[in-house]
């Protein structure tokens, strides 16, 4: 699974990002359109965490290349505007599926969304900061993997 957040500027926003995606295994972080500090400073700095602990960074310059460049063969688009659905729906998700975050400094176009499925997630309160709002996506997906991982005994 992705998580992919579009056009950063802030250095620290994009560092948090990074290290909150990296907390479980099996995601994959995805930056698309850095501008600013983040794109001359962030993403340097991004990969500097990403090769100290082993695990993939990916920078795209459109939201597009989810699916042209990474082959994900659905993108949920996390906005307030989107169609509620559960978290639980979200989580389940086994197919290919990218989940694209704003930073909240720009907006995508719409041009840029056509084709993803806007959504926001019911159990979520609106107006949350982005690193919350993946904080929150990184939490329930490692709470998900953990009971499905079976206990093993002591020898």
């Amino acid at each position: 699974m992705y998580i992919a957040l579009y056009s950063p500027s802030s250095i620290q926003k994009l560092v948090d990002f990074i290290k909150t995606v990296y907390a479980i295994k099996g995601l994959v972080p995805v930056v698309i359109k850095p501008i600013g500090a983040a794109a001359q400073i962030g993403v340097p700095e991004a990969h500097k965490i990403a090769i100290k602990q082993g695990k993939p960074f990916i920078v795209l310059p459109e939201i597009s290349d989810l699916s042209n460049v990474l082959g994900c063969s659905k993108i949920l688009y996390i906005n307030e505007s989107g169609r509620e659905v559960s978290l639980a729906e979200v989580l389940d998700l086994e197919e290919r599926v990218a989940i694209l975050v704003s930073s909240g400094e720009q907006e995508p176009s719409r041009k840029e969304v056509e084709n993803t499925d806007s959504v926001w997630l019911r159990e979520v309160p609106r107006g949350l900061p982005v690193t919350a709002l993946i904080g929150i996506l990184v939490y329930e997906l490692h709470r998900k993997n953990k009971m499905h991982q079976p206990e093993l005994l002591p020898p």
